[in-house]
Formats: structure tokens, C-alpha cells, sequence
């Protein structure tokens, strides 16, 4: 406000204080508003381009996994059933919240964010995370990190 007060008192002739109030003055309130926009988006966090959400599995995922052969033809009840938005095996069921699809060293990865209730206990209720790698047309990893993923198989 003082530099308002300062340039209503500047003589014609002189050239007035400049004002850092963008809009203010006539000659650099444009530069000042790009400048400004320039700086806002250095500071607007980046999308990782690697990574892409789903909100269901991808249809090479969907139907019966088991370990082996063997579970397979008995329908153990580890086997893991995968339907569009859930997944589940004997010990209970879980509903997808989100998915993320990365890109690794061996292939996608799927990270599944899931809410699962207990077969025994339908009150209980949990957030599960498990990461699923496809390695083939019938068969891919699974588990709840990347140190103890598991060899699975899909059942005919």
C-alpha cells in the first residue's frame, strides 16, 4: 500500500515505483501471471506414467489357481478363485479396492488392495495387500510381498 500511496504523489513527469500486486501496473502484470503459473506447476507433483490403476483384474487373471496339478483336480481349499473384483480361497473372501499395474524387471506386476472377510468369522474384516505376476498364459506368482511369492497354476 505505501507504493500506492507513492506513486499518487509522483509528479507527471516521473515515472512511478513499480508494484509487485499483480494487475497492478499495465507493463509486466502479464509476465508476472505466466511467471506465476511457471512456479505453481514446479510444484505440483508429477503422475508416475509408469504405473496404472484398475479397479478389477485383468481377464488373463480371472478364474481357478492352485499350487499344483494335485489341488487342482481335488479343489483344494488353497486354491485362490479370482473373479473381476474379488478374490478368495477357503479361509475367505476379498473385494478389490484398487489394483496397480507396474512394469518390472520380469514383467507386470499387479498390487492388489483388497478389504477380506474371514469364512469363520464374517464380522471380521481386514485390508489385504498381495502382488500377483503374471508369468504366462496359465501360470503366475502370488503372495503378500515379493519375498514369498508362490508358483501357481490355473485349474482347467
Amino acid at each position: 500500500m505505501a507504493s500506492l500511496a507513492k506513486q499518487k504523489r509522483a509528479s507527471w513527469g516521473s515515472k512511478p515505483e513499480p508494484t509487485f500486486f499483480i494487475g497492478m501496473s499495465s507493463g509486466g502484470a502479464n509476465m508476472r501471471s505466466v511467471s506465476l503459473i511457471v512456479l505453481t506447476g514446479l510444484f505440483v507433483p508429477a503422475a508416475n506414467a509408469d504405473e496404472i490403476r484398475h479397479l478389477t483384474f485383468p481377464d488373463v487373471m480371472l478364474g481357478t489357481w492352485a499350487e499344483t496339478a494335485e489341488q487342482c483336480a481335488a479343489q483344494d481349499k488353497s486354491n485362490i478363485v479370482i473373479a473381476p473384483a474379488k478374490y478368495g480361497d477357503g479361509g475367505g473372501s476379498c473385494e478389490v479396492r484398487w489394483i496397480v499395474q507396474t512394469s518390472g524387471s520380469h514383467g507386470i506386476n499387479y498390487a492388489v488392495h483388497a478389504l477380506c472377510t474371514s469364512a469363520s468369522l464374517p464380522e471380521k474384516t481386514q485390508i489385504v495387500n498381495i502382488v500377483v505376476r503374471p508369468l504366462g498364459q496359465d501360470r503366475a506368482e502370488m503372495g503378500r510381498s515379493f519375498e514369498d511369492l508362490k508358483n501357481y497354476q490355473r485349474c482347467p
